[in-house]
């Protein structure tokens, strides 16, 4: 993403998968069944290694509701540029070194 710096970029990329995964039912199980080689697939790079990702289904009689990570919020309540970068996908270093890597065995959410 070429906005991830931006305070809205994790926000877009969530919007554009919730909006595929509505119009794509292959892209939605896909999101299901792998959830964080979905995102790293469309980001077109690695998350690092220790991030998880799970994506979840509502029903009609359960709703969810994610919270940051107060780790993540710095001063003023807002998320940190860090942990934004992390899961945005930007320019951070640590993303980009694992992007050479080679995909490991680890499973998946």
């Amino acid at each position: 993403m070429t906005e991830a710096g931006s305070g809205s970029g994790r926000a877009e990329m969530e919007r554009r998968l919730v909006q595929r995964s509505m119009e794509d039912e292959d892209f939605r199980q896909k999101l299901l069944d792998d959830p964080k080689g979905t995102v790293e697939q469309e980001l077109g790079d690695r998350l690092p290694e220790s991030m998880e990702v799970r994506a979840v289904e509502e029903s009609a009689d359960t709703i969810y509701l994610v919270l940051p990570s107060t780790l993540a919020v710095g001063e003023g309540g807002e998320i940190s540029d860090e942990a934004l970068e992390a899961v945005a996908g930007g320019n951070n270093p640590a993303l980009n070194s694992e992007a050479t890597t080679p995909p490991g065995d680890s499973p998946c959410c």
